[in-house]
């Protein structure tokens, strides 16, 4: 699988604007939801905030992997969210979160949320993707280097 097939234009976004982490996963379901991606929006969200309060998704190295599965989706959903600031996601490392990749998986597809959640990891610890994005000046520009890192693999 490749996260490029999951990741156009238009699941690129920047969240400079939000304070903390319940507000950036409230702000990137909307997103999703005005896409018409998702039918329940309450429902993600809430379902992203239960899976933090087992743990922050806040892996380190200015990183997060926000996720949660859902019933009303039937795939697997990945939006890509830069924040050139950092926002306080109560990482592991203490460190604000600057590249934020959220993963809403249907329940039915429980192996591709998993083998998305791999190759997330996989990208960021095996290639200069982070280093790279945050340097990036368009949407465009994201999308070529995540083709282009994610190649590395």
């Amino acid at each position: 699988m490749n996260l490029s097939d999951y990741v156009d234009e238009d699941l690129v976004c920047e969240v400079d604007g939000s304070p903390d982490k319940n507000t950036v996963l409230s702000d990137l379901v909307e997103i999703l939801y005005d896409k018409e991606l998702l039918k329940d929006k309450e429902g993600a969200y809430d379902a992203l905030v239960d899976r933090e309060k087992l743990g922050s998704t806040g892996v380190g190295e200015e990183v997060a992997i926000p996720h949660a599965k859902l019933d009303s989706i039937d795939d697997v959903i990945v939006l890509l969210a830069i924040s050139k600031k950092g926002i306080d996601f109560e990482s592991i490392d203490k460190q604000p979160v600057k590249v934020i990749f959220l993963v809403l998986a249907s329940v039915k597809k429980m192996n591709l949320h998993l083998k998305t959640l791999a190759r997330i990891s996989r990208l960021i610890k095996s290639t200069d993707f982070k280093t790279k994005v945050l340097s990036a000046s368009s949407k465009s520009e994201i999308l070529n280097i995540l083709n282009e890192e994610e190649a590395k693999l």
